[in-house]
This record gives C-alpha cells, structure tokens and sequence, in this order.
C-alpha cells in the first residue's frame, strides 16, 4: 500500500503540476462555497485508505467523501476531488461538477463499529461516486441521463443525474451533480413518462432528492 500511494501520489503530481499548497487553498474555497449552499460540514472526512486515481486506465483507490448533515433531514455527501485548482475538470452540457447523493439515514461516524444502515449506504454511495469519477473525464454525465454501474456482487445499478445546485469559487460557477440510485425495475416507469417526469414524480412523492 505504500508504495502504491507514493506512486499516485507522484502520477498526480505530474500530471496535474499544482503544488499541495493550491491544493490546500482551492480545497479550501471550494469547502466554504459548498457549505454555503449545503450548511456546515461534518467535522469527520471519509478519507481512502488508498487515494484514487486512474493508472493505465484502471481505477485505484476511492475517493474521498465528504458529510452534509446540516442541510435537509438525513445525510449529504460530496466529492471534493473533481474540480482542480485551476477551475477545470469533468463537464456536462451545465458545465463543471462535484458529485452530490444524499441518504434519510442519519449521519453517524462512519467508521462505527458495528456498521449501521447509514454506514452501508455510505460505502455504497463511495462506491458509486468513485466509478464515476474515474471516467467522468472521458464520458459526459448530463443532468436527467441514467447510468449503469456495477455494485460489489456483480450486480447492475442505476443512477439518474440531475442539477442539484450551483456554487461559485471565485468568479467560475461550478455545480453538484446528483447521483440519485433507482431500481431495475422503476426503467419501465422512466420509459413511460420520460427523465424530467420521472424526477418530478420522484419530487411529487417526495423521495427527491434521495438514493
């Protein structure tokens, strides 16, 4: 694991040339901003025991995850690691991201020990921002498209996006993302009464904006 760390550590730095300084500075800004559309963060950051990255197309580690509990009842998460210190990274037709889901799960530490149900849905939650990010910047993911991943036994799951809400560092305006999971069996639901009405349903009952 050592070693592997210091290998992305250094194909980051290489890549990206930006000094863990601007890292530092731009992480904070883009915190700050976040927090004045989503409340306080939570003190706890989920950080990967491996840091993620992409080597020889292939996706290691996981990304960090970030806790919201201040906003709506139950837990948001976010990326932080999308949007570099620069301004640039993933984009949709909306421009520039970071990836939001949230649970009705009440935040707790998420390392406690036994896992509770706020515990596993994180896990999930990491899984699924993780696969994204790892091709976000070769595939672009549009406010109402679906997606198909897979979970950790195999399985496909389904996750439609939408525009949350919109966040500015500095002049740029960037925006969260929202991941929200669906079932196999809600597609035919979608199919009927198309993207933007399945999110207004889910609005309607409310069950938006939660996997």
């Amino acid at each position: 694991m050592s070693f592997l760390n210091k290998m992305l550590k250094q194909k980051m730095k290489d890549d990206q040339n930006f000094t863990n300084e601007q890292f530092a500075e731009y992480h904070n800004l883009k915190l700050k901003s976040i927090e004045s559309v989503l409340g306080i963060s939570a003190e706890t950051v989920g950080h990967s025991i491996i840091p993620f990255g992409t080597i020889a197309d292939m996706t290691v580690g996981a990304v960090d995850m970030y806790y919201f509990p201040n906003h709506i009842s139950g837990t948001g998460f976010t990326t932080m690691q999308l949007i570099n210190p620069d301004g640039n990274g993933p984009k949709n037709k909306k421009g520039t991201y970071e990836l939001i889901a949230f649970t009705k799960q009440t935040y707790n530490n998420p390392e406690q020990e036994p896992p509770t149900e706020f515990n596993q849905i994180e896990r999930r939650i990491c899984d699924t921002f993780t696969q994204i990010t790892g091709v976000a910047s070769k595939k672009e993911f549009n406010p109402l498209e679906i997606c198909q991943l897979k979970d950790n036994d195999g399985k496909n799951k389904y996750i439609i996006f939408d525009l949350y809400k919109e966040f500015k560092i500095g002049k740029q305006k960037h925006h969260l993302l929202l991941c929200i999971e669906i079932f196999e069996e809600e597609l035919a639901t979608v199919e009927m009464f198309g993207h933007k009405g399945f999110v207004n349903m889910l609005k309607m009952i409310n069950i938006y904006p939660y996997s």
